[in-house]
């Protein structure tokens, strides 16, 4: 069974509902994550996100 997950480009801007649970699913590896956010007032809470290439690669060389 697919799953569908919403592609976002590098620096996009987009909101969160506060306390509502959303999934982030890596493109290149597949690893998902469970996210909730949670603001004091319970309005939309402003995200963006841009992979860090250099920390990536330094992370997957490391030892596991």
């Amino acid at each position: 069974m697919k799953t569908n997950y919403t592609q976002r480009k590098d620096l996009e801007g987009w909101e969160e509902k506060s306390e509502e649970l959303t999934r982030w699913a890596c493109c290149d590896c597949g690893l998902v994550h469970d996210i909730v956010f949670v603001s004091h007032d319970g309005k939309p809470i402003g995200v963006s996100a841009k992979r860090n290439d250099e920390e990536t690669e330094r992370r997957r060389d490391e030892p596991r």
